[in-house]
Formats: C-alpha cells, structure tokens, sequence
C-alpha cells in the first residue's frame, strides 16, 4: 500500500496543473459552505448566551401594531401575578449617531441595579454615579468614537440635553449585542429618548419557576390587553429561526458552487484522457493487477480531495473567526454597523466537520474509481492504442 501511495502521489506531481484546478475548486466550494455553517452556528451559540440574560417575560405596549411606551402606573396590575417575583419598568431606545450613521442602544440604569465593578465587566474607568450625567459605553462603540475616560458626548435629541460625560467602558462576553450600548441612568435615559417620568419601553418580569413563563405571559396579556408579551424561549426561538433562514438563504444562493462540485465530480466520472489510459495499460502490462489499479487512483483522488477539503475548512475558518467574515457576516447578522466588528466565539463541531469532509470526499473518491476500473478491466494493447 506504501508502494501505491508514493506512486499515486508521484502522478499527482505529473498532473500538477489538472490535480491544483480540481483542488482549487473543491477547495473554494468548501470554504463558501464551511464558511456559512461556521458563522451561523456562531451566531445561534450567541443568541443561546444571550437568551440566558433576558429577562423571564417581556411586555410591551402596541399603537397600530407598533411598540410604544408603557405608563409606569401598569406595574401594579402584574407585580400581583402569581409567580412572578418583580417587575422592572426599563428605559431604552435607539438614537441615531451621524458620525457613525447607524444607532447606538441607550440603556436606563436604575440607582439600586447591580454595580458593574462587582461583576467584573468594567473595562476602563469606574461605574455610573446616579445624576452625575454620566455614561458607560461598550469597547467597540469607545474605540468607533474615539472615546475616553473624561470625555462628554452630546447626542442628538429632539429637546436640549447635557452632554454625558464618559465615566468608563464596559466588556461583555455578548459583545455582539453590547457593542453598540451606552449606560446611563433613568432620567438621562428619559431625557434622551423624548420619555417623561410616568413612561418606559418595556417591563420586564422576573418569574420563579420557569415552567411558569407561559402562564405568566398569558395572564400578562389578559391584565393589559393590546398588549405584546414575550417569553425568555420565544425570544431565543426568534433568533434561532432568523439566523438560520439567513444560513439557508445564503446557502441557496451558494448553489452555483455547489453545481460547480458537481462538475468537478462529474469530470472524474465521466473518463479518463488518453495519457491516463495508456498509463493504466502500461501499469498493467509490467504486472499491477485490477486492484491495484484502482487503489493507486483512489489514493490519487483521495489526496487531492482530503487536501482540498482541508484547504477548504482552514479558510473558512480564518475568513469567519479571525477576519471576521467581511461580506458575509452583514449579510447573516443585518444589524448596524458597530455589529460586525464584535468578536465571535467559535463553535466548531468535529461532527460537523468530519461531515464536510466525508460530503466532499467520499463522492469524489467513489466516482474517481469508476473511470478506472473501466480502463483496467481492458486488455494493455487495446488501452495503449485508444
């Protein structure tokens, strides 16, 4: 087998040219859908860490099918829901920074919510101090703006606001949806996105049992009708469903490449030219029996197609994790601008890449040998004449 291996390697080196185009084109193929499922089991492992930081059951207020804002005053009517343990009315919102053109996310920090010093997610600088105007911002949107401890920003209202000066910077390991987040409190949070002090964005609610959410949500939305209730597992169910309809998008439209395998497969099916025939003849005119034949060409094929595959993996993994995917992640992701900067933890399975490979691989190899069993089971003369 070692004899066969090193004279299959060696007609590779023969047919440099013809075995580096098949490879160049495997290897693009796999790169293109190794690429896809990386990026989007990235971003579905993403989703899953975020899902266990939201709150239990969100409820919204709808005007014309649209969110509005929720009077504080209905706090009453679901903090006496059975099971339900609190309820936070929460200020946030989206402003439009023209610098950046695209929106950064205006989070209300209440005076008793935890401290970000105590969780250790302060990245430079020190935490809020309430009515100090003052703002925390995520790493990316610092470095986006050029932003510094002391700094002030004045963002854009419709009403006259004082400008936030720059307490710190925060880090999460939800990067891609803090990337775009600034810290303040309530009433600079109020004051920013046009909100008086009777009115929030949402409540969230914070359930004992989990098995209850559903319940909870239910009798939410009895209590304050109109309204859009959300539960932890809907929340994450919507992420989970968007991130793969974009993957298949994506994959459909990928489809040329993938025909473009099939090509390729399908020329090694399809015959052999008359060098290699009258190679085969004369291997098996100096004693290589049938078999032996075709265990050199599956050696050959297999190499080129191991090789390419592994090409293949190796780029797609680069192009997602470590330059960050350019001119695919925005397509997956369709958020803002900060969004594509945040680094994304890798969630490679072995499965799933023995799968690519055994996808590539296997049909290339099979179909490979077909051509040349073909040609082995002719007589050397008639081979060496054809």
């Amino acid at each position: 087998m070692t004899a066969l291996a090193a004279f299959a390697l060696a007609s590779l080196r023969r047919r440099a040219g013809k075995a580096f185009a098949l490879g160049f084109g495997l290897a693009l193929t796999v790169m293109l859908v190794a690429a896809v499922i990386f990026l989007t089991d990235a971003l579905r492992a993403e989703s899953a860490r975020a899902e266990r930081a939201m709150p239990d059951v969100v409820v919204q207020r709808l005007i014309g099918g649209r969110p509005t804002v929720v009077a504080v005053s209905d706090v009453s009517s679901l903090r006496d829901i059975d099971g339900v343990t609190d309820v936070r009315p929460r200020v946030w919102g989206y402003l439009f920074l023209p610098a950046l053109q695209g929106n950064v996310t205006i989070v209300g920090v209440r005076a008793d919510a935890p401290r970000l010093d105590e969780h250790r997610v302060l990245g430079r600088g020190r935490d809020l101090s309430p009515g100090k105007h003052e703002m925390l911002v995520g790493d990316s949107l610092a470095q986006s703006l050029g932003l510094r401890e002391g700094d002030t920003l004045g963002l854009p209202t419709a009403k006259p606001t004082p400008a936030l000066r720059v307490a710190g910077t925060f880090r999460s390991d939800l990067d891609l949806y803090a990337a775009d987040v600034v810290l303040c409190d309530d009433d600079d949070a109020r004051a920013l996105l046009g909100l008086d002090a009777t009115q929030a964005t949402d409540f969230a609610l914070t359930v004992a049992n989990p098995a209850e959410r559903r319940v909870v949500a239910d009798t939410a939305l009895a209590r304050l009708p109109g309204s859009r209730v959300l539960d932890k597992e809907s929340l994450g169910r919507v992420y989970d469903l968007a991130y793969g309809r974009r993957g298949g998008l994506v994959l459909a439209a990928a489809i040329p490449a993938l025909l473009a395998l099939v090509l390729l497969a399908w020329d090694r099916a399809s015959g052999l030219s008359p060098e290699e025939r009258r190679e085969i003849a004369v291997l098996k005119a100096v004693g290589f029996r049938t078999g032996d034949v075709l265990w050199a060409r599956m050696f050959e094929s297999f190499a080129v197609a191991a090789v390419a595959t592994a090409v293949g993996l190796l780029l797609a993994y680069a192009w997602v994790f470590w330059v960050g995917a350019p001119g695919l992640r925005p397509v997956l992701v369709g958020w803002s601008v900060l969004y594509p900067e945040a680094a994304l933890t890798p969630e490679v399975d072995v499965a799933q890449l023995l799968g690519i490979a055994l996808t590539v691989v296997a049909p290339f190899v099979g179909l490979s040998i077909v051509p040349a069993w073909r040609a082995a089971t002719l007589d050397p003369m008639e081979a060496m004449r054809g």
